[in-house]
């Protein structure tokens, strides 16, 4: 079986800049987005840098189970076995903790927190145990710190945290790396909600923080970094 990297929200901003990184090393990708249009415009990108490696991509909506059995009959049916996992897919939301809505919620979580459960168990019933598989939940500093009118956001990346702790737990003595990455503001379409402006002028470079998480992930040997904090100098 081949060996191929998945990353959710692979269309734009850090997982983009993941994708590239990767092919450009040779890896073989599958980058996921929900947008049809999004995702035939990154693939196209993704293909022309790639060193010789496969750039494959599927429209997929993390937090829908049927999308979810889509990418596993897809990974079946290429004979591609998953190399690494970037759980990168997510969405914020600003507002004040008196305006929360059902809605809201459950769009916030299932981005967040939903999509990276469903998405890393398909992965993990299809990996053989014999075989080496390593997880990156990218979360972010929101994981660890709570924020004025991010309650629904941090709330679900708090959940993300948790799940990723307990799956560390769980697969601990098997051949299942588990990465914790808690990346600071970044540059990136994120923060473009409609009618919240954002001064992001000092906040990362997401092409920067996406060299420093695979150069950090794409390790060999005995070592393994668990978790990594990306934050801008002050």
């Amino acid at each position: 079986m081949q060996k191929i990297n998945i990353i959710s929200g692979g269309t734009s901003g850090l997982g983009f800049e993941i994708a590239s990184r990767l092919a450009a090393l040779g890896k073989n990708i599958l980058i996921l987005g929900r947008t049809g249009s999004k995702v035939s415009d990154a693939t196209m990108q993704l293909k022309k840098t790639a060193a010789g490696s496969a750039v494959e991509s599927l429209v997929c909506n993390i937090g829908n189970e049927d999308d979810i059995k889509m990418v596993g009959a897809f990974l079946l049916r290429n004979k591609y076995s998953v190399d690494y996992l970037f759980n990168n897919a997510g969405m914020g939301m600003f507002a004040s903790a008196e305006t929360s809505t059902a809605a809201m919620v459950d769009r916030v979580f299932e981005a967040n927190i939903r999509g990276m459960i469903l998405l890393t168990s398909q992965v993990l019933r299809l990996t053989p145990e014999e075989e080496e598989l390593t997880i990156v939940n990218i979360m972010s500093t929101s994981a660890l710190f709570g924020r004025n009118e991010e309650t629904i956001y941090c709330a679900a990346k708090w959940a993300a945290r948790g799940y990723t702790e307990a799956l560390r737990t769980e697969l601990k003595g098997t051949r299942r790396n588990i990465i914790a990455v808690y990346p600071g503001g970044m540059k990136t379409d994120f923060w473009k909600i409609p009618g919240q402006q954002r001064d992001i002028s000092s906040f990362m470079d997401p092409a920067e923080v996406a060299e420093k998480i695979v150069n950090a992930v794409l390790v060999s040997g005995r070592m393994l970094v668990t978790d990594i904090t990306i934050n801008r100098k002050k």
